[in-house]
């Protein structure tokens, strides 16, 4: 059953996920999160290597900052050591699909209470976080699992 989840933001939610995972990790295998200041065209990059996640806010997409924030973090908890990560969300391969199942399943954890029917408030969902009707099969494949 679908676990309710008291946040008031997803920046929260995302976060208190960090939190989270730290507590289960050694002092030198801790996630770090960084911002820095880049062109609108330079995307969020994972290093696993490091377990870092450095967010670009001037980066300009259409994807929510929240979303952006759990794929990255995907590709850390799952990433292959010797690989960088740049946001690619659109891409087809298995690390990225990996990394947007991810960011489906937590921010669906956010979005939706237990008593909301998922498949009638699909849309809302994908249009709250910015996800391209593109991937609407995908999201509806990966929200629906939750159950």
């Amino acid at each position: 059953m679908h676990r309710y989840l008291d946040y008031t933001s997803q920046l929260e939610y995302f976060e208190d996920t960090i939190v989270q995972y730290n507590a289960e990790r050694d002092n030198n295998n801790q996630i770090l999160v960084v911002e820095v200041l880049g062109h609108s065209c330079d995307p969020d990059v994972a290093l696993p290597a490091d377990n870092t996640i450095i967010i670009n806010p001037n980066f300009k997409t259409k994807f929510s900052l929240p979303f952006r924030k759990f794929h990255e973090l995907q590709h850390i908890l799952n990433g292959e050591q010797h690989k960088t990560y740049a946001f690619s969300p659109l891409a087809k391969n298995d690390a990225e699909i990996s990394a947007n199942a991810y960011a489906f399943k937590m921010l669906a954890d956010f979005y939706f209470d237990e008593n909301t029917d998922r498949y009638s408030k699909l849309y809302d969902f994908m249009a709250y976080f910015g996800i391209p009707m593109s991937l609407e099969s995908t999201v509806l494949k990966n929200i629906q699992e939750i159950y």
